[in-house]
Formats: structure tokens, sequence, C-alpha cells
């Protein structure tokens, strides 16, 4: 009995992770129609006419939607703010627009304009939400997990522990050229990785000097490969390489070197990861300071909303409100946590939706 009422609470857990944003989008929408219903009345009042004081309310409640699900549901960097609003008013008010066209049709002449304007938009909901998440709200920030490509790493452990939680996967495959012990690389690991996790991105980090010897062995299982900006390839030999499998190319910034002229270095890149750990293989390592100047240059790059940044070493929760970036890695700290759901949950949303 006990044990069906564990399962049973691990299903309903799992339901409301996969449909948080829904769950909040329709709370804060209902929230904010009713925002709109409030101002229009009060508009009416103080002897505006019925057509202004319908689009001034519409555009208030529109921005009320948008900022609450900003604040509360989607985890979107600052850079993608003016973006993401564009698209959000464009959605809302093509919305509104068919909701309009459809109303001419519908046989509720007797409702008033508040019942008719509840009835319609309530049924757009999830029609307007799924345009939102493809739009909208795409730029929110994801989570991986980090496993590690070698004996030590027990797949099914880790499947067990995170289930489907997180957003891709991130594997870590290092070799002799950047590590200073004997490897023993598990690539066999990679299918049942894509057997449990079989919608997931994938995405490689291949520490080694040497990246070209293991593409070709790895670019069908991911979305994107990452190499070290420090390899001894000839980086375009690896940039076409990736390119030639269909695979988006990824470079590798390690937080204790500098970098100077930053947007060089990058700019052949939409997808650049950000290594804050000081000794690459080692798990469990402290995120270093210097890190921190690096996402900041990062960030003030002119063209910044053309790449995306990813977090990888050192990340824990108390971390997370303080980096501007599009996705972050974690392992020991996901994996050796009390509840390594939970803590997926606080990574992507700040503990918002388990308070």
């Amino acid at each position: 009995m006990k044990e069906i009422r564990n399962n049973l609470y691990k299903n309903i857990d799992f339901y409301f992770y996969k449909n948080k944003h829904l769950i909040f989008y329709i709370l804060i929408g209902l929230f904010s129609l009713f925002c709109e219903l409030i101002i229009r009345k009060i508009l009416i009042y103080f002897f505006f006419n019925n057509l202004l004081a319908s689009i001034i309310s519409l555009f208030i409640g529109i921005l009320i939607c948008f900022l609450l699900n900003l604040l509360i549901n989607f985890n979107v960097p600052k850079y993608y703010f003016f973006r993401s609003l564009i698209y959000f008013f464009i959605i809302a008010s093509l919305s509104y627009l068919f909701q309009f066209i459809i109303k001419q049709f519908l046989p509720i002449q007797k409702l008033d304009f508040e019942e008719t304007r509840i009835l319609i938009a309530s049924c757009f909901f999830i029609v307007a939400y799924f345009f939102h998440l493809k739009f909208s709200f795409k730029n929110r920030r994801k989570v991986g997990v980090a496993i590690y490509l070698n004996n030590n790493e027990d797949i099914l452990d880790i499947y067990s522990k995170v289930g489907l939680y997180p957003d891709f996967i991130h594997i870590d495959l290092i070799d002799e050229s950047m590590f200073n012990k004997t490897t023993d690389i598990k690539l066999k690991k990679i299918e049942k990785i894509k057997k449990l996790w079989p919608n997931h991105d994938v995405h490689f980090h291949i520490m080694s000097k040497f990246p070209l010897k293991w593409i070709e062995k790895i670019y069908k299982y991911s979305d994107i490969i990452y190499f070290h900006y420090e390899s001894l390839d000839n980086q375009k030999k690896v940039i076409d390489l990736i390119h030639k499998n269909n695979v988006r190319p990824g470079i590798v910034l390690h937080s204790k070197y500098k970098y100077n002229n930053i947007e060089e270095k990058v700019h052949n890149f939409s997808e650049i990861l950000l290594l804050c750990i000081e000794e690459p293989g080692y798990s469990g390592q402290n995120f270093m300071e210097e890190a921190n100047a690096l996402i900041r240059r990062l960030n003030q790059i002119k063209k910044r909303i053309r790449f995306q940044v990813c977090i990888d070493g050192g990340i824990t929760s108390d971390l997370i409100p303080n980096l501007k970036c599009d996705k972050v890695v974690s392992g020991s700290d996901i994996l050796k946590s009390s509840s390594p759901k939970k803590q997926i949950m606080r990574l992507q949303t700040l503990s918002r939706y388990e308070k």
C-alpha cells in the first residue's frame, strides 16, 4: 500500500512538473483577463467610449500577463526581454482578433461583454500557450545533467535519480591529452543514454586536444558538439566536420584563461560552453570566481542575442540567480542531492514551483 501511495505521489509530482508552465500560464491568464475587464469598466466609468476602453484595457491586460509570466513562470534572460515582449504582444493581439472574428459567428448575443470575453478567451488559452512557448518564451533557461563516459558512471542509477526532469543530457568525453590520468572511455554507454532519454537533446563536451578523432564516433547521437578553444586541431576543420554531420558546433572557454579579443574568438559559434572549474575531468569542484568576469564579458558583446551561453561546473542553486546565461550543466550538485529531481527544479526555476 505504501509503495502504491509513493508511486502515486511520484506520478502527480511529475505530472505537475511536466505541465507547470501551462498551469501557471492559465492562472496568470485568468488573473490578467479579470484585470483587463476591471480596467475596462473603470475607463468606461470615466467617460471613455467602449472601443477605446476595450483597446486600452486589452493592452494593459496583455502587459500584465507578459510580466507575470516572465517573473513567475518562464525564466527568460534579460537580454531576450524585448524580443519576448514583441512576440507576446503579436501572438496575444492576433489571438484577440481571431476571437473577435469567431464571436460574430457564435449564438452568444445574450451574453454581456465580460461574459463573452471570458468564455472565448478561455477557449483560446491552450492554443495561445503553445505559440508563446514556441516564440515568446523559447529562450527560457534550461538545465542539463552531466554524465561522464567512463566506468564509474552508472547510467541506470542516474536515470533512476533524475528521470526525464533534465532539459537536456550533457555528456563529458575526456581523454589522456587533457586529463593527467589514463581514461577508459565507454562509447557504448551513449546508446544506453539515448534509449533512456530518447527525446532529449544530447550535448557532447569533448575534453581533448584532438577533437577530430572523436567527432565521427559521436556525431549521430549529438545535437551540439563542444570542443575547447585550446585544442590543437585546426579549428576550421573541426567546425566543418561537425557541420558536415548536421550537428551544431560549440566552443569551450575555460575560466582560468583571460581570452583577449573574446568577441573575435566566439563570432563563428552560436553555442558557447563556459567551463567554470579549475581541472576538467573531476566532479564536485567549486565554481571559479574568475568565471563571473568572463560571463560579464560575453554578455556585453553587442550581438549577444545571436549565441547561447551554457555554464558548466560548480553550479549550485545559490549561484543560479546571479548567472546571466541560457543553459546550465550540473553533475554532483544534482546527483548527490537528497532529492535530485527537486534540485533540477530549483536550478530551472529558482525554487518557484516547490514552495
